[in-house]
């Protein structure tokens, strides 16, 4: 494969992990279903929150990578928390 597409897949599934521990860690501690209630995430910077404690799982998405030999990957992940940081900081 590719170069540029393994960091696309490595990037792309670290940002889809994300969004999704990040719904998920939302409805655990809220209570409330962030698909229905996708309003709550425009008040305030409940969705860097959210987006922030979602990128924690892909920790072990970056070791899964470096153990396979698929180190563009694994920049593609590194890359994905430079995105997360900035969303953050910015967003």
């Amino acid at each position: 494969m590719n170069r540029l597409l393994k960091f696309l897949i490595g990037t792309f599934t670290a940002l889809l992990g994300s969004f999704v521990f990040g719904c998920i860690f939302f409805r655990l501690f809220t209570g409330m279903n962030p698909f229905t209630d996708w309003s709550i995430f425009t008040y305030g910077n409940v969705a860097s929150k959210a987006f922030s404690i979602g990128s924690i799982p892909n920790i072990g998405l970056f070791y899964l990578f470096l153990n396979r030999d698929n180190y563009d990957s694994a920049r593609g992940v590194i890359f994905s928390f430079i995105i997360i940081a900035l969303y953050i900081i910015f967003g």
